[in-house]
């Protein structure tokens, strides 16, 4: 008798059990929390615009960039162009971001979290994303990039006496670095290199980079030494942490052997320019100089005493005739002239055939 009462309870539950629970019974599942990435790929300066659905209503939410797939948080984030959007009461948002270059190397995200102090509970979402030309490598969960900026760089030294006549370029790069994390980054590996190009391939010796405290400032000076005469502009630079990367560019000229070449060729000029002038002022003369006279030829020989005849005409055509055409001679004047004439003593000059042209009488015509 009091089995009864249990086993129609029993029988009741099983029935209840078995039927169907109205749908506005349930208590409904909230959907998670979405983004959506347009364009899925852009360079770094350009912009994406970023949309999210079912976010708590009243919530801020930050939007960046990040590398790595985000692995190691915001050290992988490009959290200087990160932005930040209010979720509107239908749990939506959108946003404008400009792509900024992650510390860390692709694969590469849109991270999409809630910023502390938002109501309901916190979220972060990431969508992927490419970041055109940015370097892709394989993600290292072990190994988180620090976060460290730099402050400066800058080339320094050189301009001695041996490099300007084609000695060594010397300089020293300083380099400073600022710990911009929250953590202390223990012995971070330095590597530097120089090129004669777009690429520092040529690898430099580093210092110890030590203990660098959160908002530390260290600087480290990197001998540089180039090859002997090496002239042009080269690039410096490198990465600090494997995550940190720096770069600048420096110029260096032998100045003195330069100098001393364009002398010696302008020496060489000047030498070659004056042995062509005394080589042309030498032709010159050549092509103007006269002719040498032809050789006298030696005269016949006369007879001793004699005169040739052209010898007396000259004479008498050297003094003045008579108007008749005679002509008025002196005779001593007359034999002197042919004495002289002939090189020989009075003696010797034909007197007889002399005397028989002068006795004729004075004025008549001969």
């Amino acid at each position: 008798m009091t089995l009864k009462p249990v086993a129609v309870l029993l029988t009741v539950l099983a029935v209840l059990a078995v039927q169907p629970v109205p749908a506005q019974a349930l208590p409904s599942r909230a959907a998670d929390p979405g983004v959506t990435v347009e364009p899925g790929s852009a360079p770094v300066g350009t912009s994406a615009r970023i949309r999210g659905t079912a976010w708590t209503p009243g919530a801020t939410v930050q939007v960046q960039v990040c590398g790595a797939q985000a692995v190691h948080g915001s050290a992988d984030c490009d959290t200087e162009r990160a932005v930040t959007a209010m979720v509107a009461p239908t749990g939506t948002f959108e946003a404008g971001l400009t792509v900024g270059a992650p510390p860390a190397a692709c694969p590469c995200v849109v991270r999409v979290g809630t910023l502390p102090g938002a109501s309901g509970t916190p979220a972060t979402v990431t969508a992927p994303f490419t970041v055109a030309g940015h370097p892709v490598e394989r993600v290292r969960r072990d190994v988180a990039p620090v976060r460290a900026d730099v402050v400066g760089l800058e080339v320094v030294g050189g301009g001695d006496r041996g490099e300007l006549f084609g000695g060594r370029p010397r300089r020293t790069l300083v380099l400073r670095i600022r710990n911009a994390g929250s953590e202390p980054i223990e012995n971070a590996p330095l590597v530097v290199g120089w090129g004669s190009g777009d690429t520092p391939d040529s690898p430099l010796d580093a210092p110890k980079t030590g203990t660098l405290r959160p908002g530390q400032t260290a600087t480290y000076r990197i001998p540089v030494v180039l090859p002997p005469a090496a002239f042009g502009q080269f690039v410096v630079g490198g990465r600090y942490a494997g995550s940190v990367p720096f770069e600048t560019t420096f110029t260096t000229y032998p100045w003195g052997l330069l100098g001393a070449n364009a002398l010696a060729a302008l020496l060489l000029l000047v030498g070659l320019r004056l042995t062509l002038g005394r080589w042309a002022r030498a032709r010159r003369r050549r092509r103007l100089r006269p002719a040498a006279p032809p050789a006298p030829q030696p005269a016949a020989a006369r007879p001793a005493g004699t005169v040739e005849l052209t010898d007396v005409i000259g004479y008498l055509d050297s003094v003045a005739p008579s108007p008749t055409g005679a002509y008025v001679v002196d005779r001593e004047e007359l034999i002197g002239y042919l004495e002289r004439r002939t090189g020989d003593p009075a003696g010797t000059v034909d007197a007889e055939a002399l005397e028989r042209f002068l006795a004729l009488p004075r004025g008549e015509t001969r």
